[in-house]
């Protein structure tokens, strides 16, 4: 009997713990792998981030996935890089003041991503390398190492330098991307430079009835020729000029170099005339903002002037973009960009998983996903602006992007070489003349002289 009393209270207490033992193993078996995301919270906002999270945890239901997007993200996640942990996955670009991507660089904190180019994006049987568009590719960027062609980091964003406009006077917007040539009161695109100066004169032949007609061109400051110069050389010289010119050869006076100073040249006469005046550190808003109001058609940026002008921009404003001009019809055109890499710590336990997620992100379900929620992003990815123009981004936008798509449009990727020569300031000379030139003070022949000699003082100190 006492046996029996035993065995009964020995059953109850199994009966009792068995339930705990159990509930303990399938919380084990359903504990989540967790996924830490960061990244700055910048001109793109976080939605997209957000969205992004919810349908990769969907797609992989076993994965929690943390996001830490923030404006100053380096002040809560550098302290965790620094004691061995951090993110899995970065998105935070090189040039900002914090260094933090350039100090893991340095530091070999970042996963080597050659062999994921070659894996599949998330529900597609297209590769990673042949997804991302490869002119923005291969260089010092996304192969940070000198004389390394590994890939360490990828360009999740990239934004134009080139010719900013009004998208609304050109393009009809109605999601097709197609042009409307004088539809409603709107221009024809140039994409020629003899075509960007027939509109001039049409705009002037236009002012002398309808005093609020826009000119042709204006700049913030000269300095923003940094990059229509080397760019348009590039498109009437070829490229191959253009690294001369960066290493201040001898080549201002050949013919194809010259005609792009004196298309420079030629645009005085339809440049804002206030311009040069406000061409300086007080006043270049002004001519920005000559954009917005339509005072002007086109100014050389950068996409960051959208943000810098945010405050005086109307809503339903449509900022729009386009590489510099070609010197002929389906000539090259060149642009130059600034892009945002996204990347693996180093230090991450889930590297696989990490891979994963980059995967989704430049799948159709992620493009889609940014293209919708992501303020007018563009990602360098094939197709993305198909993706865009369905998401009902700006079609005049996209249109501006478009030859960096189907491969119109070329990439100038490089600068000057490093160099100081007594009495020369090379930004100056080839940049900075141009007020002289606009103002009737120097000619383009003074301009391509003071070229040629301050290549050459600077040539000699290489």
């Amino acid at each position: 009997m006492k046996r029996t009393k035993c065995l009964i209270a020995f059953l109850l207490i199994l009966a009792v713990i068995m339930p705990v033992f159990a509930s303990g193993n399938s919380e084990k078996a359903t504990e989540k792998q967790v996924l830490k995301v960061a990244g700055l919270k910048g001109a793109y906002g976080d939605e997209y981030w957000k969205q992004i999270e919810t349908a990769f945890e969907t797609a992989y239901p076993n994965v929690d996935v943390q996001l830490t997007i923030e404006a100053q993200v380096e002040k809560t996640i550098t302290p965790q890089i620094q004691a061995g942990a951090g993110p899995d996955v970065l998105y935070l670009a090189t040039g900002r003041k914090e260094q933090l991507t350039e100090t893991m660089i340095s530091s070999n904190a970042l996963v080597n991503l050659t062999n994921l180019l070659t894996k599949k994006v998330y529900n597609e049987d297209v590769t990673l390398q042949d997804r991302i568009l490869p002119s923005i590719m291969g260089n010092g960027v996304t192969n940070p190492y000198a004389g390394d062609d590994t890939n360490y980091m990828l360009p999740l964003f990239f934004s134009s330098n080139g010719l900013f406009f009004n998208a609304d006077f050109f393009y009809d917007n109605n999601g097709n991307g197609t042009e409307d040539a004088k539809v409603d009161g709107k221009y024809e695109m140039p994409s020629t430079w003899d075509e960007f100066l027939a509109l001039g004169k049409i705009l002037n032949t236009e002012r002398t009835t309808n005093a609020a007609t826009p000119y042709l061109f204006t700049y913030p400051t000269a300095g923003y020729l940094d990059t229509m110069v080397p760019a348009s050389i590039a498109a009437s010289a070829g490229e191959a000029t253009v690294k001369q010119a960066f290493n201040y050869e001898p080549i201002w006076e050949t013919a194809e170099v010259k005609r792009v100073f004196e298309n420079l040249g030629a645009i005085k006469d339809y440049i804002l005339p206030t311009t040069v005046g406000n061409a300086n550190v007080d006043g270049f808003r002004n001519n920005q903002q000559a954009i917005i109001d339509g005072k002007a058609l086109f100014m050389t940026n950068g996409d960051w002037v959208k943000g810098e002008m945010a405050d005086t921009t109307p809503s339903g404003f449509n900022w729009g973009s386009a590489p510099f001009l070609a010197f002929s019809n389906g000539g090259e055109r060149f642009g130059t960009v600034n892009t945002e890499q996204i990347y693996i710590n180093a230090n991450t336990k889930v590297q696989s998983l990490a891979e994963d997620f980059i995967l989704f992100l430049y799948s159709q379900t992620g493009l889609e996903l940014i293209a919708k929620y992501g303020n007018g992003a563009f990602v360098p990815a094939k197709t993305y602006d198909e993706v865009a123009l369905k998401a009902g981004m700006n079609a005049g936008a996209v249109a501006g992007y478009k030859g960096y798509y189907d491969g119109t449009a070329k990439v100038l990727i490089g600068s000057f070489a490093a160099a100081n020569a007594e009495g020369v300031n090379w930004k100056q000379t080839y940049c900075e003349t141009m007020d002289s030139v606009m103002n009737g003070s120097k000619t383009v022949n003074d301009w391509i002289q003071k070229l040629k000699t301050d290549s050459a003082k600077l040539k000699a100190t290489l």
